[in-house]
């Protein structure tokens, strides 16, 4: 890997695409979203850099959160340092709590007439074939079918 002679800030706003409101983080991102960054031969997540930058180290424990709820966002005026009950409380309060109900998860790929389906199919397909067909793993159909998760209730009867 070729040296650069670049400073960590000139490095990280190389990155950044600056928009009316944020600071978009343009590169790497970790599986929860946020930028990284290498820095001292380790991945740091950007916004704690660019935090440490404006206004000096983070205490040990805390977290540097988002007002704007923008992951990619490393605006040092849309940061703050806070304990991970401050994040807890933040979110509640913006109503990005997690949803109970499986088919409202943002992360979900399915939704209850998907459920319906599959424990219809089965076991004529494979788990194998309907995690293909339903864009999930094998492991996620076996725990569907054995009403592990999406467990039946009458949302399910009522898609049916």
């Amino acid at each position: 890997m070729p040296k650069t002679n670049l400073t960590i800030k000139e490095r990280l706003m190389a990155k950044v695409k600056i928009t009316p409101y944020c600071w978009e983080w343009t590169a790497c991102l970790n599986m929860g979203g946020y930028g990284t960054i290498r820095k001292g031969g380790t991945m740091s997540l950007a916004h704690r850099v660019i935090w440490e930058l404006a206004h000096g180290p983070i205490p040990e424990g805390m977290f540097i959160l988002h007002h704007c709820d923008n992951r990619k966002c490393v605006n040092p005026e849309h940061l703050f340092i806070g304990t991970q009950t401050d994040n807890m409380r933040d979110m509640y309060k913006k109503g990005r709590e997690p949803k109970k109900d499986a088919e409202n998860n943002g992360n979900s790929k399915l939704t209850w007439k998907d459920v319906y389906l599959i424990r219809s199919i089965y076991p004529a397909l494979s788990t194998y074939k309907l995690g293909k067909q339903f864009g999930v793993s094998n492991v996620a159909i076996h725990q569907i079918v054995k009403n592990k998760i999406w467990k039946s209730n009458s949302k399910e009867k009522n898609n049916g």
